[in-house]
């Protein structure tokens, strides 16, 4: 029994002794023993690959200036520099920032776009029984954070508020049990 591993998917397709190799693959169904690279040069013309396709040394295919045309297209090459430095802006924003969450929709981390702050016209505090008073109360601070991705929006708890709303629920619960006793 032979054993050929598939170079495309990493599966291992055995064969019985007498019988014909496959020819292709029946997990991913590519070629098993036609694994070739297709090299693209949109970078521009290099003779030296030239001289090795005409050798016979290298057997993968080259495109040069008269090929597909991909070095005259002027918009494919600024769309992909504006991508590029788009990624790049976000890189650096995110590192300049001191917290960085991840997109709850697709996993990318997510840049800090502002403060919202709400006002207590804006917002109806909850008072929970065993506190006695509400969880948060207004005026606070959210900070607002987009995703360069997918562009959803979340919002976070601003960090003085984080630190008061600690403050009130260690504090509050505490207290209530002392009225308790």
């Amino acid at each position: 029994m032979a054993v050929i591993v598939c170079p495309w998917c990493q599966s291992e397709v055995t064969q019985e002794e007498g019988q014909e190799p496959e020819k292709f693959c029946p997990i991913c169904e590519n070629e098993l023993d036609g694994y070739r690279t297709l090299r693209i040069d949109i970078g521009g013309y290099d003779e030296e690959e030239d001289e090795e396709d005409e050798d016979g040394e290298d057997e993968s295919f080259s495109v040069g200036e008269e090929g597909l045309g991909w070095e005259r297209d002027e918009d494919l090459r600024e769309k992909n520099e504006s991508l590029l430095a788009y990624e790049e802006t976000v890189e650096s924003l995110l590192d300049e920032q001191d917290v960085v969450p991840e997109c709850p929709q697709c996993r990318e981390y997510m840049l800090e776009a502002g403060e919202r702050t709400v006002g207590a016209d804006e917002f109806v505090p909850r008072v929970p029984e065993e506190l006695g008073r509400p969880v948060l109360e207004a005026p606070f601070v959210m900070t607002a954070y987009v995703c360069p991705s997918c562009f959803a929006m979340q919002y976070a708890l601003g960090e003085n508020d984080r630190s008061r709303l600690a403050q009130r629920l260690s504090g509050g619960r505490g207290n209530r049990r002392e009225g308790r006793a």
